[in-house]
């Protein structure tokens, strides 16, 4: 299957809409904060696959929402110095009034906003923020290099099912999660410890007038036969849902006779 999907990759339409992207500019505008956690620097240079830059902005997101947590704890700190036995309550009401608007992942009941930390440092960014203000959490302002996890192999799969992606859920089998992406048009398959496994790129060059419309619908099909490992169902589902052509199904058969 990984022959015919890189075959199927080939035959796709030239496309820049990724590089014209909201996620692509802000990789470009941020990446330089890349160099500040070392374990993810070599997500700077990604290559011409755009889920490196996907899963490269996921870090970055966590670390700005580091970054704005601890200031905005700083900036609060007048609520716990206070005499006012509401402190606690408006200390944390406020610090999530602030970072409302950012990403983060929904984990059951809690919310990870620093997807490289793990499920407890994030309730206390969260839950306890008062804490960044005195030690030993005030040094992870600088030094938390080594408290730094994967993300993706913690978290899995499902991180991509978050504020921190653009990748859309289409279904998930018992080892990997398909994602749809509007803008690449491409089906991601995510393995559980949260790596690519396959994409297949939808619309390839032959097809004169690719139709866009409810495309989530018209993808389901293609999935279901990829978790089937039906490789004639898989391309059948491809062409009746108008994402490849009649001449690359030819082209994908004919390759497959001189390969016999």
């Amino acid at each position: 299957m990984k022959k015919l999907l890189k075959y199927i990759a080939a035959k796709a339409k030239k496309r820049k809409a990724f590089e014209q992207s909201e996620e692509y500019r802000f990789f470009l505008d941020n990446r330089h904060l890349l160099t500040k956690i070392p374990r993810f620097t070599f997500f700077y240079e990604p290559g011409d696959e755009p889920f490196n830059v996907m899963r490269a902005n996921v870090v970055l997101y966590g670390y700005i929402n580091k970054t704005l947590m601890e200031q905005e704890a700083e900036n609060l700190q007048s609520y716990i110095n206070s005499n006012n036995k509401n402190a606690h309550a408006n200390f944390v009401k406020s610090l999530h009034e602030i970072i409302s608007e950012q990403p983060y992942y929904q984990e059951g009941q809690k919310k990870i906003y620093i997807p490289f930390f793990t499920r407890t440092l994030n309730q206390i960014y969260f839950d306890e923020p008062e804490k960044l203000l005195t030690s030993p959490y005030a040094s992870l302002k600088d030094k938390f290099q080594d408290t730094v996890i994967d993300p993706f192999d913690v978290y899995g799969s499902e991180l991509y099912n978050s504020h921190f992606s653009r990748l859309v859920k289409i279904k998930q089998d018992d080892k990997e999660t398909a994602f749809f992406h509007y803008d690449t048009n491409t089906i991601y398959f995510v393995n559980e410890q949260g790596r690519l496994d396959g994409t297949v790129v939808l619309f390839d060059r032959y097809l004169r007038h690719p139709n866009y419309a409810h495309m989530l619908e018209r993808i389901k099909p293609v999935v279901e036969a990829y978790f089937n490992y039906d490789r004639e169902e898989f391309i059948q589902a491809l062409f009746e849902n108008g994402f490849i052509s009649s001449t690359l199904v030819r082209l994908i058969h004919f390759r497959d006779l001189i390969r016999a």
